[in-house]
Formats: structure tokens, sequence, C-alpha cells
């Protein structure tokens, strides 16, 4: 606690007992780092000031505001749980109360309960996992329930009564700025004499895990329509991978992109493959641009203006392309378009 006190990084949340600025945080940062978090909140925080106000908001400007952040499911937990906080009319203080909220789990109602309310319970994240393992040479994988186990166990018996709230984040403070995945500043810290993992060697393989993730590779392959300055999207349904979110025109095989059932211009066409990677996914996707004559009425799809394509929320690769297409295509095809009314989400 003296080293936390003397410490303690800054961040935009820091010292507020707000249960809304805590949880939102805590949403924001989950499986990101700090310093990439940090200006989500600082947008959300400006958006939304409240609850209240992000309970008010039309989810697809969640989704635009959280784009780049990745796992957007938690976006729309994020959003079911402002609105039933709204509905009950209070935070609920105790950690069953919140973990009945919807994207809440172990961890995010730890520290929002001993954050926000002083509630003595441990919060257990990667920094924790890692601090334990190595301080005390956890004997056991991680990965494993009883690894697991003694580590809630040893995170409850040290737990600072007085200041749970302070005590939780300087524990993931130290395994922010000392006791780091690689390369530890074992010289700086105030435990390097009494760490088992550093008298015995072991740093590089504490905390220890007991299996590999396992990296699933996927392909996705899209034709591109685009007409005299408009390009067609189309939402995502409400659930896997980048739910609610909107993209261009998928197909099931990369065959199906040199086909097409409108009549293309072959003077005008493209074709991108990116590379994306996320947590246990590695994306190859495909992408033809495939230049039409006139703009047919699309069923489950909408007609985009180019120069309109940030107003709509779109997995983070797919929103770079964007950026690239409207430069490259946007100006030549916008001086040929005719006026006509723009269509936005929902249309």
């Amino acid at each position: 606690m003296a080293w936390y006190d003397a410490n303690r990084r800054v961040m935009p949340w820091r010292g507020s007992k707000d249960p809304y600025l805590i949880w939102l945080s805590e949403v924001l940062l989950q499986q990101t780092r700090v310093e990439q978090g940090t200006p989500y909140f600082i947008r959300f925080r400006a958006a939304y000031p409240t609850i209240e106000a992000l309970a008010g908001a039309p989810l697809e400007h969640i989704l635009r505001l959280w784009q780049g952040l990745g796992y957007y499911r938690r976006a729309h937990l994020m959003h079911q749980t402002a609105k039933i906080v709204v509905d009950q009319g209070q935070w609920p203080s105790d950690l069953a109360g919140l973990r009945r909220l919807p994207g809440v789990g172990a961890y995010t109602s730890a520290a929002i309960a001993s954050i926000a309310f002083e509630v003595p319970v441990a919060v257990v994240d990667g920094n924790v996992i890692r601090v334990l393992s190595r301080a005390f040479g956890a004997p056991e994988s991680s990965d494993r329930p009883e690894g697991m186990r003694w580590i809630q166990t040893m995170a409850s018996d040290l737990l600072s009564t007085n200041r749970p709230g302070d005590y939780n984040q300087a524990m993931m403070d130290m395994g922010a700025v000392l006791c780091t995945p690689k390369n530890p500043r074992c010289v700086d810290c105030f435990w390097s004499d009494r760490c088992i993992a550093r008298l015995e060697g072991r740093i590089e393989e504490l905390p220890a895990k007991s299996r590999r993730s396992v990296v699933i590779k996927e392909t996705l392959n899209y034709i591109v329509l685009v007409c005299k300055g408009y390009v067609a999207l189309f939402k995502r349904p409400e659930y896997g991978i980048w739910a609610g979110l909107y993209e261009f025109y998928r197909v099931e095989t990369s065959q199906e992109l040199g086909a097409g059932s409108v009549e293309f211009d072959a003077s005008v066409k493209d074709s991108q493959t990116l590379k994306h990677a996320l947590s246990h996914r590695a994306l190859t996707i495909h992408l033809t641009i495939r230049a039409i004559h006139r703009r047919p009425a699309l069923s489950q799809g909408v007609w985009v203006k180019m120069d309109q394509l940030k107003q709509f929320p779109m997995p983070r690769p797919l929103e770079m392309y964007a950026q690239e297409l409207t430069l490259k295509y946007g100006r030549t095809q916008q001086s040929h378009a005719h006026r006509q009314p723009w269509q936005g989400p929902g249309s």
C-alpha cells in the first residue's frame, strides 16, 4: 500500500467512487491495454456522462463509438446493463446483485464492489495472477481449477480490509508496472528479496499454464458493390462475431467473388486480401470490388454514400478498408452521382 500511495498510475477514473464510471472503465478495459482503452473511456464519458444518457442512446451510436475495441458483444451487454440499472433506480452494492447484471462477471463485480462501495472482496485478473504466482511460487497452473482456487484464496487472505478498493488497484498496478509479463522490473520491486520466482529462477515460467489456446483460422469473402459514389452495406446479426455491425456483401466461397447476379462494369474492379488477428481467430479477408451501373433495391442492406461510411459502425479491418475505398473511388464516382437522399443506418 505504501508503494501504491507513492507510485499509483494516473487514470481519468481513479479517485472516483461513482459506480457508473468504475463500471464503464472496467468494461472498456476488459482484454484491452490501458493505453488503448483510456481514450475510449474519455470519449464515452464525454458522450454519455451518466448511465441514464448511456441507457437512452441508440445501440448503433454506442457501437460506432466502440469501434476498434473488438469483442463487440461487450457493447451489447453494456447497453443492456445500463437500461437495467436505470430501470432499477440505482446500482446494486453487493456482489450478488452486481453479478446478475449482463456482462458483469466475478472480476468486474469485485472491482465495482470494492472500489465504489468498499466491500472487502479481492479482484483477480491477469496482473494479480502473475504477481501472486511469482511472489509466492504458485504450486499449480493458473488455468486449472485447483490453481485458480489457490490464487483466489491467496488474494483473499492478503486483502486489506481497511482500503479494499485501493488494495485491489495496487495489486493490479504492481502487475502492470513492476511484475510485467516480460522483463519485470525486479530491481525496483519492494518484494524482490522475498519473491519465490526470483529466488528460484522461475520468473519466466510463472504463472504456469497447462494448455495453449487454440487459434482458429477463418476466411471471409466480400463483394464490395459500388455505384456512382455509393457502396452497399449489410447489417450483421445481433449475435456471433461483430454482432450488429455493418459489412459489405458477404459470400460463402472465394469462387463467388468473380460471379454475381447484377450487371458488373468489368472496367472498374479491384481485389485485396487482408489479414486480421482476433484473440482466438486468425482472419483472412478477401474483398473484390464490383462497380455497377444502377443501384438495385437491397432487401437486407442499404446504399451509403462513400463519404458517409464513417457514420456506420463496422469491424475494424473493414473500417480501415472503407477509408481506402473512399479515397480511391469516392471522388471519381461521386462526380457522376445522382442527387438522391442519403439512407442512414436502419433505412
